[in-house]
């Protein structure tokens, strides 16, 4: 019998056509469903409406959102779940760290378990596990168990992306208008998320105290999970058959190996990064998980070229645009997500402000969000997306130049204001260009993991440049015994994030991608 990954690589190459940059992309065209046709694009056929349709974009931008709604609301009740269980600095470190973590080293187990069992399954399960851990998070007494279950939380709003992205993938097969709009909905949820959390958090905190905003997250997400029943469509990446069956072929194809080796190398390593400012970079703890979790990724990158079913498929780094898209996305989020991570605590612990004021100071993102997100959905089939790339990296670059010589006592419209629309502005330029282009990159049946690729290194870059810039933050704070400059050690931080911010800039020159989401020619 021939191989499965023997299989995908025949189709892949069957169906490959050449992007402007001459770089291979795959073409799911040949094996989308039966659609309607508008004149904005084609219906696809799994939504038995156009309502259905709009309420399952909704949904899956709200599965999105899930990813930054929890670190929006983490920033923002940072200071008061230390203070309330009494937590050290390393406790308090891993609130934050635990939530990226689970989900970045599971993300592409997750992504591969979702094509092989079932989509809408997964989407369920992940909503209605994301409500239960914030109910029993609510809960939490003590430092140990609010990390543990933070990871659980974590664990689930990676669960509900991959599904989500995958049928979106699976269902706008084609490129059209339609999909574009799609895409920028569903990339509106990351800034989406992040605001509605803090949001709701800081209310939370005003009226009542941290935990009612747990609680609040379990009704809703408790309500979302039910809502899926009816408006998730089936469409699903296996054959129609007895869930038996469908479970013995998944058991088959999972990769066991390259599961193991992604989490304990992905966790060890990143867990490093987190406890170096905190231990010490020179503890033989630290040091040994690095060297061990390092060499353990290696390994995983030698085992996908063998194994035959792989969670990550090495071919499509080959593909010119993928590759350099990869680099220019991830370190442009970091440099986003640390900015934001960074600011938050300076208006709390500079300014002392309360956390209802900080969350109302960065709900500029949300407006800058849905603007970007707008202009996305028009512009991807009509400009090079290239340069849409290019623009998005000069706006991070701005918002943390801004950030970094900002003067502490300046007003917040002077610095802190422009920087947030521009990151925002930033983000969902690039997260559509790199989110289109990375679905096209894989065959329908691996949407889901085509998702779970890109969000996982999303999630570890996160957790990386949290290290980082903790360990530069807790560095200048501890030489700084006598001096008054009590905004340098923020302001190291912010400059950690303007060098990922340039760094994704030396790529842009070399990216040839074109325009994207251009309706095919009618016979």
């Amino acid at each position: 019998m021939i191989e499965a990954t023997q299989i995908d690589h025949e189709l892949f190459e069957l169906h490959e056509r050449k992007g402007p940059d001459d770089s291979p992309r795959f073409d799911s065209s040949s094996s989308a469903p039966n659609v309607q046709r508008t004149s904005i694009g084609k219906r696809p056929e799994c939504f038995k409406s156009t309502s259905q349709e709009i309420c399952f974009i909704f949904m899956a931008t709200l599965a999105m959102a899930t990813n930054s709604l929890v670190t929006g609301a983490m920033i923002i009740v940072t200071a008061s779940i230390g203070r309330d269980l009494h937590m050290t600095q390393a406790q308090i470190t891993w609130i934050s760290a635990a939530t990226t973590l689970s989900a970045g080293a599971l993300q592409l187990p997750l992504g591969q378990l979702t094509d092989l069992l079932g989509r809408k399954s997964f989407f369920i399960a992940g909503m209605v596990g994301f409500s239960i851990s914030s109910l029993i998070l609510g809960f939490a007494r003590n430092p140990f168990w609010m990390n543990i279950l933070c990871g659980f939380l974590g664990l689930f709003s990676a669960v509900i992306v991959p599904p989500a992205i995958g049928i979106l993938g699976a269902a706008y097969s084609e490129p059209s208008k339609r999909k574009n709009w799609a895409f920028a909905c569903f990339s509106a949820g990351n800034p989406v998320g992040f605001g509605l959390g803090s949001i709701i958090m800081g209310i939370s905190a005003r009226i009542f105290d941290w935990r009612a905003g747990f609680f609040f997250f379990t009704i809703i997400w408790g309500i979302l999970a039910f809502v899926s029943i009816w408006v998730v469509p089936n469409i699903e990446a296996y054959e129609p058959g007895p869930f038996g069956k469908r479970l013995a072929i998944a058991l088959k194809k999972f990769d066991y190996v390259g599961t193991a080796l992604t989490i304990v190398g992905v966790g060890l390593f990143t867990t490093a990064l987190t406890l170096g400012p905190v231990d010490g970079w020179k503890s033989a703890h630290v040091i040994a998980m690095l060297i061990v979790g390092f060499f353990l990724i290696v390994g995983f990158v030698i085992w996908e070229k063998k194994c035959p079913h792989p969670l990550m498929p090495l071919h499509i780094w080959k593909d010119r645009g993928f590759a350099l898209l990869m680099p220019v996305s991830i370190f442009g989020v970091m440099s986003m997500l640390s900015s934001n991570f960074w600011l938050a605590l300076f208006l709390q612990e500079f300014h002392h402000r309360p956390a209802l004021t900080v969350a109302v100071d960065l709900l500029p993102q949300v407006i800058s969000a849905l603007i970007s997100n707008v202009v996305a959905a028009n512009i991807l089939h009509r400009v090079n997306n290239s340069l849409i790339m290019a623009f998005g990296a000069a706006m991070y670059l701005v918002a943390n130049l801004l950030l970094a010589v900002q003067s502490p006592r300046a007003t917040y419209w002077a610095f802190i204001f422009p920087s947030l629309l521009t990151n925002v502005m930033g983000l969902d330029l690039q997260f559509n260009v790199a989110n289109m282009y990375v679905m096209q990159s894989l065959p329908s049946h691996q949407q889901s993991l085509a998702g779970g690729i890109f969000n996982m290194f999303i999630r570890l870059g996160t957790t990386i440049i949290f290290g980082m810039s903790t360990a530069v933050y807790s560095s200048v704070k501890n030489t700084m015994e006598g001096q008054d400059d009590a905004f340098k050690p923020y302001r190291s931080a912010f400059y950690v994030s303007l060098g990922f911010a340039s760094l994704a800039c030396l790529f842009v020159p070399f990216l040839r991608i074109g325009t994207q989401g251009n309706s095919p020619k009618e016979e």
